[in-house]
């Protein structure tokens, strides 16, 4: 048996290919730039060969993706290999990868195991989730993988499928929502989604596939589409690079900025078919907001080829990545940026792999003192060019947080980081340790800083009025840890759905005025009021 997916690897190609240019470069530059002494660094877990199983990674391998942080206060995530199923690749058994729960004190179950049938050759439920989760307002998990599914669906090569969206509760009941079908089956609405699915202010779920879609004839474009919590699909949008220019094969998924727009990023197409920052609305479709640009051959001067989603700061402004390119052509190694929802372009910062690290795929977060957070994928320093964090104010003042050290930490960081209730960064390395006659799966490493608890924010609530006894959802982010919700000052009876959404019972007593939520990091109070109804 082996089940092949040359699709899946010649995705990776990119960022293995980068790993190992900046691993030789290690070699001829041991620089290791100077860092704050007061950041303390902790590996939480380590998925360790075990000797379990087909593959020997029983609790999952290569972590793609960013923890979420759940309800309940565990750590949620993927693994794109490990676990009991057999997929291979040209190195052996690898595993068709897991679902994890990892609780604050370290301990890691397997939630969910993806399998492959090699007597039909089929992976009904999925393989391969680059994507991670999130949690919805239902306090389910969701989330995409980025092979199997449908067996007569064709992607751009792949044996097994284009790919699915799934559903998983808390304790680990799996429940199939779609099979990508590709173009074969003369359904032309995508498949491959690498990136993360977000929930929209309506409810249903938004991402983006990296292939599939058609234009004029034109394949493997990639797609945006949205999917509800009970599996209704709509394809929304098919990305053409050929025509009007609008992007292609976006990597990454989408975010909702505060006008309810959505924003990402395409890998390549644009105006020099080096990547876009776009905007997407179910009226107006793709507006591309900025092409990357290439004035000569092979230099990207405000970066190329963007892997990571975008961020919207407190200040209304979009801030992303580029994963290469850069103001120096002999560096190639990356940009920051912010834009704003108008499309003005500024180049925060230009990587250099001496004195910053190299390659940023995992974007930024905000974090609770207001600078913007990430990792590279690679730094320079004399045993390991093993990636980095750090920190950059909006106004574009960098700082390296840390160098990772594989033997003690793991290496290679490809997602954002982060930070959980208790004011830490959470970060997930890709590979390593890499000790003994086996490499470790990936870490997940705490950094430490001194950040305060991030305190609640209240983004809307509905319905805007009612009785005593009705139930409210407040929408917002950091709610994870909420200690109490109030009416106008007077205490109500609520549930964590997410760490996005609470719900609450208007209390006996209450009186209208707005409503206030609080965790360990402080409170936050809606800018309009409940009306409490006789």
């Amino acid at each position: 048996m082996k089940v092949r997916n040359t699709s899946i690897r010649a995705l990776a190609q990119l960022t293995l290919s980068l790993i190992a240019v900046a691993s030789s470069l290690a070699q001829i530059l041991p620089v290791s730039p100077t860092q704050p002494d007061s950041v303390v660094v902790t590996v939480l877990y380590k998925f360790a060969y075990d000797g379990i199983g087909p593959n020997g990674y029983s609790h999952g391998k290569i972590l793609y993706s960013e923890l979420i942080q759940g309800a309940d206060g565990n750590f949620y995530g993927t693994t794109v290999n490990g676990g009991s199923g057999v997929c291979a690749d040209g190195f052996g058994v690898e595993g068709c990868g897991t679902i994890f729960k990892l609780t604050p004190g370290g301990v890691e179950t397997v939630l969910y195991n993806f399998t492959y049938d090699p007597n039909t050759n089929t992976a009904i439920n999925g393989i391969y989730p680059f994507g991670g989760l999130v949690q919805g307002k239902d306090g389910n998990f969701y989330g995409t993988a980025s092979a199997g599914g449908e067996p007569k669906a064709g992607c751009n090569g792949y044996v097994v499928g284009c790919g699915t969206i799934f559903k998983i509760t808390p304790s680990g009941k799996f429940t199939l929502l779609h099979r990508f079908m590709g173009a074969a089956t003369g359904f032309n609405e995508g498949g491959i989604p690498l990136g993360r699915l977000i929930q929209a202010i309506d409810g249903k779920f938004y991402g983006t596939t990296n292939q599939g879609g058609v234009v004029q004839g034109f394949f493997n474009q990639g797609t945006i589409f949205s999917i509800t919590s009970s599996g209704t699909f709509s394809t929304l949008h098919y990305f053409d690079g050929v025509h009007v220019v609008d992007g292609r094969n976006p990597y990454a998924g989408l975010i909702q900025g505060k006008d309810g727009a959505f924003y990402g990023t395409t890998q390549f197409g644009g105006t020099d078919g080096v990547g876009t920052v776009f905007r997407f609305t179910k009226s107006g479709g793709v507006t591309v907001l900025h092409s990357f640009v290439q004035p000569t051959h092979g230099f990207f001067p405000d970066g190329a080829f963007p892997l990571a989603a975008l961020l919207q700061a407190a200040d209304g402004n979009l801030y992303g990545a580029s994963t290469t390119g850069g103001a120096v052509q002999s560096d190639d190694d990356g940009t920051l940026f912010r834009i704003t929802i108008k499309g003005a372009f500024t180049k925060l910062w230009d990587f250099n792999f001496k004195t910053g690290g190299s390659y940023p795929q995992g974007g930024l977060i905000e974090a609770s003192d207001g600078k913007l957070y990430g990792t590279t994928l690679n730094s320079a320093q004399p045993d390991c060019s093993c990636g980095t964090v750090f920190q950059i104010t909006p106004s574009g003042t960098f700082t390296q947080l840390i160098a990772f050290e594989d033997v003690n930490d793991g290496r290679w960081p490809l997602s954002v980081p982060l930070q959980g209730g208790n004011g830490i960064l959470y970060i997930t390395n890709s590979r390593g340790p890499s000790i003994g006659p086996h490499d470790g799966g990936g870490t997940i490493v705490q950094v430490d800083n001194g950040l305060p608890k991030p305190k609640p924010a209240i983004s809307k609530f509905s319905p805007a009025g009612g009785t005593v006894g009705q139930k409210v959802t407040i929408s917002g982010n950091h709610f994870v840890g909420t200690t109490k919700v109030s009416f106008h000052g007077t205490a109500a009876a609520f549930t964590v759905k997410s760490t996005n959404t609470v719900t609450a019972t208007v209390p006996t007593g209450a009186t209208s005025g707005p409503i206030t939520v609080t965790n360990g990091g402080g409170s936050a109070t809606s800018t309009t009021s409940f009306t409490v109804l006789p």
